[in-house]
């Protein structure tokens, strides 16, 4: 028996006991039972479904009988899984229950139906892992069916933001090695369910890929686009078993893991060698035009992708070897808010936007204590504060947990107020952003939050557009830059970026460093990377702001 048999053999779980112990294996039986599905009642066929699959794992079969099996019961599983995704597709996160419910089960389908075709394959080449004599396609097909669900079951984690699913990678691995030693892994095989053709060396290459560009640091949409571009760059990257470049991540041999940094005393015996991508992602910015570029794969359609999703993934590609900061073990309590509007109210001294402006206007002294800062609950109730751990931090931020992820409403790109004081302190806010988040299995939230800067100050924005009109007064953030100590503006990417003046409105607070008053000031605009709904305002040095008012007198 060889290494690669014998470990394909392994690691499938058995039935979890909800299976129907009468439900008989055989192919023509199977198809009139699929036909006497209750397709009018959805619950009942994928309650039906799933008790099928449990029962297959349980049973002793031939390997062509149970392919057999699974092909019946396949495209009824394909209609089920098209409807659950039907549930909570395009919906706000975190999920509600009965929509994350939904999406496990397609999760479960996909990594059920992985194991059954594995198995499969295991049986046909039993008992020594030879392949038949003219059995190489129906194996091939076996292969290519399970490490298809597997990538599937992938995509359904990453597409709700939660860890991957037991054995899917290990799945993969063992899947390939076996595939390579048989000379199965580029052989195509017809997929209806899969749209076309499929080959196991694509879809592995695929999968690496899209967990290099750390689909949780990225919006569902985003994701969409993301495995259109893996797909296009799978034939020109591999695995290599020499380290091809500075920044190539370690693929397991097979533990139940993708690609990333190589473990303590794991030694790496294999890397992804995707230099192709990221050449490609690098040409693409070097050619950006009107805030986009287009990635192109050799021979491919170009993808159409904004400037600041691709400065993600190249830095998706640098932390996939090595984390740019050490990261430290930490176990302290920072307390959070979501949002500018959120931020911009504690900031204010627990103040809405309307009561801020009025009195940093009329320059009126905004005094805070101690006193009434842990009296003013009414309005605060709206504004709720979030308790985080902190796990790990580095001088780039913070990876945190949060214990009730159905109170909060994160996304990707949102910002964070981070404070240290207690809740009866009046607080000193940190601002940082979002990079990636996932839903836990215990109802938490975790997620990646990069520094943005250490002081924040709230200010509110008028901006004088080229009409002559006063548009509403706008939301924003002061705040100075963790490289230069620059003093930089975060406002809405809804502001006028073709603004002929924008004014300042700085609040009065005692003991604050800043002073009420109100600042004209001409700004470049830059959108923040990584957190697309908002805009970076840069005041213009006052030469240039000669200079400009100079061409604008001469156009006149």
């Amino acid at each position: 028996m060889s290494q690669t048999y014998r470990l394909l053999s392994e690691g499938m779980p058995g039935p979890r006991g909800v299976g129907a112990p009468t439900f008989q294996a055989d192919a023509r039986k199977t198809r009139l039972w699929v036909a006497a599905l209750p397709r009018a009642n959805a619950l009942a066929t994928q309650q039906s479904l799933d008790t099928a699959l449990d029962s297959l794992a349980g049973q002793r079969l031939d390997g062509s009988q149970r392919l057999s099996v699974l092909e019946e019961l396949r495209s009824a599983i394909g209609e089920s899984i098209g409807l659950l995704k039907r549930e909570y597709a395009g919906s706000a996160l975190p999920l509600a229950a009965s929509k994350a419910a939904a999406a496990h089960q397609v999760e479960a389908f996909h990594l059920a139906l992985g194991h059954g075709y594995r198995m499969a394959a295991v049986e046909i080449c039993s008992p020594a892992g030879n392949i038949p004599m003219l059995r190489g396609n129906t194996v091939a097909t076996t292969l290519a069916r399970s490490t298809w669900h597997y990538v599937q079951a992938l995509a359904v984690a990453w597409r709700v933001y939660r860890a991957p699913p037991a054995g899917a990678w290990q799945g993969l691995h063992r899947l390939r090695h076996f595939a390579i030693e048989h000379r199965l892994d580029a052989r195509q095989v017809d997929d209806v369910l899969a749209g076309g053709p499929v080959e196991i060396r694509t879809l592995y290459l695929q999968s690496l890929l899209m967990a290099i560009t750390h689909p949780l640091a990225f919006s569902q949409v985003e994701q969409d686009l993301l495995w259109q571009c893996t797909r296009g760059f799978a034939g020109n990257c591999n695995v290599s078993r020499t380290l091809p470049g500075d920044n190539a991540p370690v693929v397991p041999e097979d533990a139940d893991r993708g690609p990333g940094p190589a473990v303590v005393g794991e030694p790496a015996t294999q890397w992804l060698d995707m230099k192709a991508f990221c050449v490609e992602v690098d040409d693409a910015l070097a050619r950006q035009a009107d805030g986009h570029a287009e990635l192109v794969a050799s021979g491919g359609k170009g993808i159409r992708l904004s400037v600041e999703m691709l400065e993600r993934l190249r830095r998706s590609f640098g932390l996939s070897a090595a984390r740019s900061h050490k990261r430290l073990p930490a176990s302290h309590v920072l307390r959070t808010v979501f949002g500018l509007s959120s931020l911009h109210f504690y900031l204010a001294g627990q103040r809405d936007f309307d009561s801020f402006m009025r009195q940093a206007s009329q320059q009126i002294v905004h005094i805070v204590d101690r006193a009434s800062w842990a009296g003013a609950a009414t309005d605060a109730s709206r504004v709720p504060v979030h308790e985080a751990t902190v796990l790990d931090q580095s001088l780039g931020g913070y990876r945190m947990a949060w214990a009730h992820a159905s109170q909060i409403r994160a996304r990707v790109g949102e910002l964070v107020g981070l404070t240290l004081a207690d809740a009866d302190e009046y607080p000193e806010w940190m601002l940082g952003v979002i990079r990636w988040l996932r839903y836990e299995a215990d109802g938490g939230l975790s997620a990646g939050i990069e520094l943005v800067s250490r002081r924040t100050a709230a200010v509110g924005l008028r901006v004088h557009g080229s009409d002559g009109f006063t548009q509403e007064p706008i939301r924003a953030l002061e705040m100075r830059s963790l490289v230069d100590e620059e003093v930089n503006f975060l406002a809405p990417n809804t502001l006028d970026c073709g603004a002929t003046r924008i004014e300042v409105v700085r609040d009065l607070v005692a003991g604050a460093e800043n002073e009420a008053r109100v600042e004209e000031i001409l700004a470049g605009v830059d959108v923040l990377l990584n957190a697309g709904d908002y805009a970076l305002l840069r005041p213009l040095r006052s030469d240039l702001v000669a200079e400009a008012e100079t061409e604008a007198g001469a156009v006149q």
